[in-house]
């Protein structure tokens, strides 16, 4: 909801606006972030007011006692997501992208970015003598540090001790889409915009709400790109993309959808009903098109998809592929080269297949004993 003084988002808590949080979410905002942090950041502090409502302790009081107390909550109570599954639907794996499914309980990214929102929020109350003591949430590092800040872009991040209820997050992995899948699913297809959405998303790597914001003037079908403000930086980033996407695109814009320099180029089917496609309503449409493959890939892993089809051509090198990626770092783009599991499977199985290679024989114009002598054989 968006308060009186132009806040995209304000905490209301029990029954009223919460000053501090307000105060705090307007810092965010002068700081040039983003409505979508402001509304995770609301989102937390919110759960946090929740909980410790329930353990009767005002926010100014808390402790690190809380602290954890919220930490061990969020390992074992069910998400929102959770609960609207039900019990009954217990996260699974996938049998054929081999991705397990949301769990019913917070992730460790979750717990370590409410722990982060937390901190940041008391550090704030703190500095402005808005009612707090102390921060009561475990330092990460000593103040004023920071984890690889001389970190040499052509090297390996040295992983950082974790700090106190720190969760371990796992290692990433990227999710790339079997050929054969990929085309599966665009068979399936049944109107020119998802044909057209799918071809950049795996021709371009732009992420999926990056695409979403795509403009009518920010695209040439001259050069065969896309301008994109590129997530973290909002830079305006030029993307290059596959002639087959243009021409998706050429055939969607025939569909009377608006056409006028700055509307947004991709649009709901109704005529009318006609809205912004939404984040929600194109993973919907990408989870509907994998009904009859059974899959559960996202939206994200398309651009996985299209960062290890770049890898594999001899004609991109790593630092063209980052380039395309907008990466900051070469070694965030060096993931793609790691290859793909079932890829590795089916090497294994082709290796044991393999029958044995015979073994070397003597040829039947050489004198064997003669030979053996020479070489230093024994009988």
């Amino acid at each position: 909801m968006k308060s009186a003084d132009g806040l995209p988002y304000r905490l209301i808590f029990p029954d009223s606006e919460h000053e501090v949080v307000s105060s705090f979410l307007r810092d965010l905002a002068a700081s040039d972030c983003s409505p979508s942090t402001l509304r995770s950041y609301a989102y937390d502090l919110l759960r946090w007011f929740r909980f410790l409502h329930g353990r009767f302790t005002p926010w100014e009081r808390a402790e690190r006692l809380d602290v954890r107390a919220l930490v061990e909550h969020m390992r074992v109570a069910p998400t929102a997501n959770a609960l609207r599954r039900g019990a009954e639907n217990p996260a699974t794996t996938n049998v054929v992208t081999r991705k397990r499914g949301p769990g019913m309980t917070f992730s460790p990214n979750s717990i370590n970015h409410q722990l982060t929102v937390l901190s940041s929020f008391y550090d704030f109350a703190l500095e402005m003598n808005l009612g707090p003591l102390v921060n009561p949430v475990p330092r990460q590092r000593a103040a004023g540090s920071r984890v690889n800040a001389h970190h040499n872009p052509m090297e390996a991040f040295r992983p950082a001790r974790r700090g106190s209820y720190r969760q371990r997050v796992p290692r990433p992995v990227w999710r790339g889409m079997p050929d054969d899948a990929v085309v599966r699913i665009f068979d399936g297809l049944t109107n020119h915009r998802d044909r057209a959405l799918l071809s950049f998303w795996l021709s371009s790597g732009a992420r999926a709400e990056e695409l979403l914001g795509l403009r009518h003037g920010d695209y040439d079908f001259g050069e065969h790109t896309i301008v994109v403000t590129s997530k973290g930086t909002r830079n305006r980033d030029i993307v290059p993309a596959s002639s087959d996407a243009f021409v998706w695109l050429a055939l969607y814009m025939r569909e009377e959808q608006p056409t006028s320099p700055g509307d947004l180029v991709w649009w709901t089917l109704s005529a009318k009903n006609r809205k912004p496609l939404t984040y929600s309503a194109a993973r919907g449409m990408f989870s509907r098109a994998q009904a009859r493959l059974g899959s559960n890939w996202t939206l994200h892993d398309l651009r996985h998809t299209a960062a290890q089809r770049m890898i594999a051509d001899p004609g991109f090198t790593l630092v063209d592929v980052q380039t395309v990626l907008r990466h900051a770092h070469v070694t965030t783009t060096t993931v793609y080269t790691q290859p793909r599991m079932e890829d590795v499977l089916h090497k294994v199985l082709e290796h044991y297949a393999r029958p044995k290679p015979p073994a070397p024989a003597i040829e039947a114009d050489y004198d064997a004993a003669a030979l053996r002598e020479l070489l230093g054989l024994g009988e």
